[in-house]
């Protein structure tokens, strides 16, 4: 049995793609899901399956468009993906978590893309591309901040869903429960 982190993209964002999610909770445990918990209600969740991981993300994926009828993008990612991708995070230990930001994308950007992207002066924000995810860090905080999730994907053409620092070490911690 596998446990999977989930992202979600665009739910319960200015009250478009609504999602409760405890019953989100309910309709992932009847089709199949184990041990689903959910993380506050911007569509964080873990399960445990023994499907592959592009077989949970495309039954996720019809779950939510049968029960909600609607379909989103749904990043299904492995304990081990989500562990190597705090790992790599590029900016210092103590940096305000609420502050550095993992943006997974749905492939990888091309390079031509990615060297456009560069040549933008962002002041004191920063991002880094390493394969199927962004970091990026705002010290002046979301707010101020030129970048976010919409920003990157019309950049760089790719589907993509993020959380903060503080969110990724969250599910994690979900994952040992």
């Amino acid at each position: 049995m596998e446990t999977y982190i989930v992202f979600l993209r665009g739910v319960n964002v200015s009250g478009k793609n609504l999602i409760k999610m405890a019953d989100l909770k309910q309709y992932l445990s009847s089709g199949g899901f184990e041990k689903a918990a959910t993380y506050i209600q911007s569509g964080n969740i873990v399960v445990q399956s023994n499907l592959k991981k592009t077989e949970a993300e495309k039954n996720i994926r019809a779950i939510i468009l049968k029960h909600f009828e609607f379909s989103i993008p749904v990043f299904v990612l492995t304990v081990d993906e989500v562990v190597q991708a705090l790992k790599n995070n590029p900016f210092p230990k103590d940096a305000e978590p609420n502050k550095v930001f993992f943006t997974f994308l749905e492939a990888v950007p091309d390079a031509t893309l990615i060297n456009k992207l560069s040549e933008i002066d962002f002041g004191t924000e920063v991002f880094k591309i390493i394969d199927k995810l962004l970091y990026f860090y705002v010290p002046e905080g979301m707010g101020k901040s030129k970048m976010n999730n919409n920003f990157f994907e019309k950049k760089l053409k790719v589907t993509a869903t993020g959380r903060n620092l503080n969110t990724v070490r969250k599910m994690l911690e979900l994952t040992q429960k």
